[in-house]
């Protein structure tokens, strides 16, 4: 026991030191990103059916720059002033599943054409680090989406292709493309 009290305190302060040389990892300073899931909700409203979507990826960055102030004017300078390209971070191509022909039982998916020209589910989200400390990042990024059965029918079945940017001036830097499973909508 008088050997745990005098050396106790020197031993802590050595697993300490030793835990705090932890190397930090090296990715590039291009975002990368994998796809990890979709979380699906599905609910009715006024008699809309409506599935609430939580794309979730995964993503690695060396400068630690991602994501974009929803509020304020600090991320609306440009690049990132509306109607930008780079307004939002995180950009989403919707595609959706149709015959190949008419009565034919193959099909694939084909980009999905908004009724609103304009509308898509791209959007931003917010900033990750809460400092402009350049350090590496990794974890996850959830993105939530609604669709509704006035646009989709019951049992269609849709998938994303999914990219971000980062906040790198004059130019943000893009990230890999990913594609997500498909999803069957309105169905349980």
């Amino acid at each position: 026991m008088r050997y745990l009290l005098k050396y106790g305190a020197a031993l802590s302060f050595l697993a300490l030191t030793l835990s705090s040389c932890r190397e930090e990892p090296t990715y590039p300073n291009e975002p990368e990103i994998e796809f990890n899931r979709v979380e699906q909700f599905h609910f009715e409203e006024f008699g809309i059916k409506r599935d609430s979507l939580v794309l979730v990826i995964g993503y690695q960055d060396g400068d630690g720059n991602l994501g974009l102030s929803r509020t304020g004017e600090t991320d609306k300078q440009p690049p990132f002033n509306p109607g930008s390209p780079y307004f939002n971070n995180f950009i989403t191509e919707l595609f959706i599943k149709k015959p190949v022909a008419i009565g034919s039982s193959d099909s694939v998916f084909v980009k999905y054409v908004f009724p609103v020209e304009g509308f898509d589910f791209s959007g931003r989200f917010p900033r990750l680090s809460p400092d402009e400390r350049i350090e590496p990042l990794e974890g996850e990024i959830k993105y939530s989406l609604n669709i509704t059965s006035d646009l989709f029918r019951e049992g269609e079945i849709v998938k994303f292709n999914i990219f971000i940017y980062d906040r790198t001036t004059p130019t943000p830097n893009k990230s890999n493309i990913i594609e997500t499973r498909p999803i069957k909508l309105f169905t349980k």
